[in-house]
């Protein structure tokens, strides 16, 4: 049985695979990449049990079958052809790769032991996919990492019938966006954080059909965008009540160039003690914004003129620089800092995008 595709095809949709599919695992058959072919369509398909894949490709082909081999080594060996386009030809016990003037032989897996995990056949929920991608990427950084904060590491996405929006905190930041799009989809879940950040990746400009499953108590997200199909198993837990820590006073605001505050924070960080949460000192006074750290190797300062408001003239406050940093990097023009207090939660926002808040918690002084 013989294949041929475009080289580039078949390695973009490797990389996604190879990201979901374990290069090791307890459960062997994890490792290893299912390849179907039928009707001129090549179809790839993995998983981690936390995200299923599968990819269809349009393809020049010669009889059907379907065949496994480690997911790892394939997509190894076709990263490095030399050529344009990519033969396959399966035989009983392996497949014969060429491309170029390069050839090779990779042994085939049992295909029986594949995992098996089913796709839906219709979606009743869509959305663009850029917009969904975006508002992924405005929140993952914030959540959390570490096993032990659980329901943290995951990312709430609400889907109602007249927004969708998602929200991310660790418990010492929070990043929220808003989007008035709706999917047609009614429910509140959490999903893994990796699995958001490979969900972001797959997604275009094109429409990305979407379904939950089972309705009446969903455990998993199913996507479709392009020729990808992916499953997404859901986290379980309660979520926070993210609306209740977000203050709705400031004593203090100021507005300044996003890119101008971030490019501030990260050179005067650079002398900050990593030791003690990579401590950068705010101090605004009068309209003017000085941003200092200090280190085992020295001490660092830079003031910015800001326009400022409030009830208050001066504030200090110190923050994790690294928090800054993150919270600023999706902002595009003018950001407002919203102070409440030294020890209140600050709030981010762009001024040209209100679908986007980050809220982080003042270090303790």
């Amino acid at each position: 049985m013989r294949v041929q595709l475009p080289k580039k095809y078949l390695n973009d949709v490797l990389g996604h695979a190879e990201r979901i599919i374990p290069n090791k695992s307890s459960n062997p058959s994890l490792s290893l990449l299912g390849l179907e072919v039928q009707d001129d369509v090549l179809s790839l398909t993995g998983s981690n049990m936390d995200i299923d894949i599968k990819a269809r490709l349009s393809a020049d082909i010669e009889g059907s079958g379907k065949f496994a081999l480690p997911a790892s080594v394939f997509a190894q060996v076709v990263k490095s052809l030399p050529g344009e386009l990519v033969e396959l030809n399966f035989e009983e016990r392996e497949v014969d790769i060429r491309s170029g003037s390069y050839a090779t032989k990779l042994q085939l897996s049992d295909s029986s032991s594949l995992s098996q995990f089913e796709f839906p056949d219709s979606y009743k929920g869509s959305i663009k996919g850029s917009d969904l991608a975006n508002a992924f990427n405005h929140v993952r950084y914030a959540a959390a990492v570490a096993e032990y904060q659980a329901i943290f590491r995951g990312v709430k996405v609400e889907l109602k019938d007249n927004h969708t929006r998602a929200i991310a905190t660790d418990g010492f930041r929070l990043a929220y966006y808003h989007s008035s799009e709706s999917t047609g989809l009614e429910g509140d879940m959490v999903i893994p954080a990796r699995s958001v950040e490979e969900l972001a990746r797959i997604l275009t400009d094109d429409e990305a059909k979407l379904e939950l499953t089972p309705h009446d108590r969903p455990s998993q997200l199913s996507v479709q965008s392009g020729h990808y199909q992916l499953n997404v198993k859901l986290m379980e837990g309660d979520f926070p009540d993210y609306s209740r820590v977000i203050p709705e006073q400031s004593v203090v605001s100021i507005t300044l160039d996003s890119k101008q505050l971030l490019e501030s924070v990260s050179r005067v960080a650079v002398m900050a003690d990593k030791t003690t949460n990579n401590r950068v000192d705010l101090f605004i006074q009068n309209g003017s914004l000085q941003i200092t750290a200090e280190g085992g190797y020295g001490r660092s300062q830079e003031a910015i003129e800001v326009s400022q408001e409030g009830s208050e003239t001066e504030i200090a406050l110190a923050y994790n620089s690294k928090y800054l940093e993150d919270a600023l990097k999706p902002i595009q023009g003018e950001v407002r800092l919203n102070f409440s207090g030294t020890t209140s939660p600050s709030l981010i926002a762009s001024t040209r995008d209100p679908s986007y808040l980050a809220m982080v918690v003042p270090l303790r002084t």
